[in-house]
């Protein structure tokens, strides 16, 4: 067995979990009306037990039907309990124990909190629950973990992470009470205390662990000291786990303990909390979370002792398979985690999560695929992400499928923007491409560019276009002077572009990276953006940690202006007081889009006003009957919408 840490069975109470990994509480995005579970999350958690999951904690369920939250799933009376017997029920077809995650929301997204306060938790000033709406929360919690006995879970967690209501409760940012349940530590930790206890007196020998916060990013909130000393009095209480959270992410404001982090943060951010944690609590089954991916590190972390099981969000929703993936030491074929957040923003916008590598996340009774009852000859051009899956997927059903690329390598834009140091995880998806593509039936041409003439003699059935786009060049006078290049062109080779000083022009996400690997390689950078903020189209989240790389590296920003001339000493720019100013740089670095292939040419024929495109994709597409345009080439877009769009393609075939 691989990794015999990790898979070892590990007691959670009264309960026995067959290997230490989980599946952290994560809701698929979808909710009914009547707060039951959906079949497809059904579905969905069924897809993480297949895959050996050791153990499920679900999203979050909520207590009370009233006070202190928002509609989602409901357990707050008998009612509910039928529909999640469904989901206890379709787990327990495996080899994987499932706790229920009992939760309120609180001020962070209801309306009632511990304190009638204005914090960043809160987008507005909540209402102060009474003494008594509190003891009551209280009676709704224990009474929950009755339902959830009765429905067959084989425990469930107390949500007290990222200052929800339990967790606000035991924080000194958020909680400002001066009754029972505030005023001091002890008061703060009432709330949870009580609960806590009160399970295991009315439900004994029902297990119950708790997620917390061991750091807050909010002004006077948990810092690490406190941190621990919560996890030292929640220890004392007996819980079947202590999970390790922080607050931080969803308060969209910058945080090196990012509780979901984004791949420009390390890895494994909040180990440090989990290994503090375990040295004050080394009887306590200690779970730690936090971007972990990568089996061999989670695998040591165990043997290490700085926690006993590890918890996987995003990781298991690219890969519902990876615990048994591991287990049999098929690593390679893990579908990787690239920590893009795409998931994390659709929980968001309450929409059901998508995958950049993972089409069928929220869709798992879809992904079957039957094989063609007519087997073509598909040839597909460019081996970017959305060739490269419909060529996968072409094959899988039966196609007989040649894979073309120009290059000397795989992965179109996928390569060059794995360059810097901080996007391993996109490393990792090119190393996971090529697993695929070598294991698979397809054909796989490199350094072999497509002609029309090519594609003629080869005679396709099916001609998949995906070739990518074009890097713009800005009509900058200058433009056209050596020390002028593209951040492609320095992504793909640095080496070439030694730069003492360097000006990159364009504050979108490939420019700021770029400026970063630049400065990782010795350069001076200074960043040259038109608009008046930098990653304008980027969400907040992943701004916030690029803005953390931009700050270690003394990287300058100057928005709102405006690149007039490149010279040969640097460039010249005109600053938003519209002042004009020279900087001095040995490189220019533009980074200002993509763009589709090919232009559109007027006809001087008849009224119809007839407009044929030019270039290699309107060529190609006269060369076989059946043709498909996707990726860059057609529409700039994403990771997701290519690996979306070559899935579609490739099932169509």
């Amino acid at each position: 067995m691989n990794y015999p840490n990790l898979f070892s069975p590990i007691m959670l109470g009264t309960v026995e979990a067959a290997n230490r990994t989980v599946m952290a509480p994560i809701n698929n995005g979808l909710l009914s009306v009547d707060e039951t579970w959906p079949a497809r999350t059904i579905r969905y958690y069924e897809e993480r037990a297949i895959g050996e999951t050791g153990l499920i904690i679900t999203g979050a369920v909520r207590v009370n039907g009233v006070l202190a939250g928002i509609p989602k799933v409901g357990i707050f009376n008998e009612s509910f309990i039928p529909a999640h017997k469904k989901l206890v029920d379709r787990i327990h077809e495996y080899d994987t124990k499932i706790f229920c995650q009992l939760t309120l929301n609180g001020g962070k997204v209801g309306k009632d909190a511990p304190s009638a306060i204005y914090n960043p938790a809160y987008p507005v000033r909540p209402r102060e629950l009474t003494t008594g709406e509190v003891d009551g929360l209280v009676q709704d919690f224990i009474a929950a973990a009755g339902y959830a006995r009765e429905a067959g879970y084989d425990g469930v967690e107390v949500h007290g992470g990222h200052t929800y209501l339990v967790g606000a409760f035991m924080s000194p940012s958020t909680n400002r009470r001066t009754d029972k349940y505030g005023g001091s530590f002890e008061g703060r930790m009432k709330f949870p205390a009580d609960i806590l206890r009160g399970i295991a007196r009315e439900h004994p020998g029902f297990p119950a662990g708790i997620k917390f916060s061991a750091y807050e990013e909010l002004p006077g909130g948990i810092d690490i000291p406190l941190g621990i000393d919560i996890a030292e009095y929640l220890a004392a209480l007996d819980p079947a786990y202590l999970h390790v959270s922080a607050t931080s992410t969803s308060l969209m404001i910058k945080s090196r303990y990012s509780s979901v982090p984004h791949m420009y943060i390390n890895r494994n951010t909040l180990m440090p909390l989990a290994e503090k944690v375990k040295e004050r609590c080394p009887d306590s089954v200690v779970m730690a979370t936090g971007g972990i991916t990568v089996p061999s590190e989670a695998e040591e972390f165990i043997f290490e002792g700085k926690c006993d099981m590890a918890a996987l969000g995003r990781t298991v929703l690219a890969d519902a398979h990876w615990a048994r993936k591991a287990r049999f030491g098929k690593t390679a074929n893990i579908t990787p985690c690239i920590r893009c957040n795409v998931c994390y923003y659709q929980l968001w916008l309450s929409e059901p999560l998508k995958c950049s590598m993972n089409p069928y996340l929220s869709h798992e009774a879809e992904q079957h695929l039957t094989p063609s009852d007519q087997p073509k000859k598909v040839m597909v051009v460019g081996a970017g992400p959305a060739g490269i899956r419909c060529a996968l997927t072409a094959s899988k059903r039966g196609h007989d499928v040649t894979l073309y690329e120009k290059n000397a390598r795989i992965g179109g834009m996928v390569a060059p923007g794995s360059a810097p140091l901080f996007k391993e995880e996109l490393r990792f998806a090119l190393e996971w491409y090529e697993t695929e593509l070598r294991e698979s039936t397809v054909n796989l041409k490199l350094s072999t560019e497509v002609t029309p003439e090519l594609a003629e003699s080869e005679a396709p059935d099916v001609l998949v276009i995906a070739v990518g786009g074009e890097t713009i060049v800005p009509k900058i006078p200058g433009i056209g002077k050596p020390h002028a290049v593209s951040a492609i062109d320095v992504l793909e080779d640095i080496s070439k572009y030694p730069a003492r000083k360097a000006v990159v022009i364009g504050g979108g996400e490939v420019g700021c990276e770029t400026a970063c690997y630049l400065a990782d390689h010795g350069a001076e950078v200074t960043i040259i953006e038109s608009l008046p903020h930098i990653m304008a189209q980027t969400q907040k989240i992943t701004l916030n940690h690029m803005i953390l790389l931009l700050e270690d590296r003394n990287i300058e920003i100057s928005t709102g202006t405006q690149v007039t001339a490149i010279t040969d000493s640097g460039a010249e720019v005109l600053l938003p007081s519209g002042k004009s100013w020279g900087l001095d740089a040995d490189l220019v670095v533009y980074a200002v889009g993509i763009k589709p292939h090919g232009e559109i040419v007027e006809s001087s024929g008849p009224a119809m006003k007839v407009r044929p495109k030019t270039g290699i994709i309107p060529e190609l597409s006269m060369k076989a009957e059946e043709v498909h345009v996707i990726g860059d080439c057609v529409g700039v877009g994403n990771i997701l919408e290519a690996t979306a769009e070559g899935e579609r393609v490739g099932r169509w075939l």
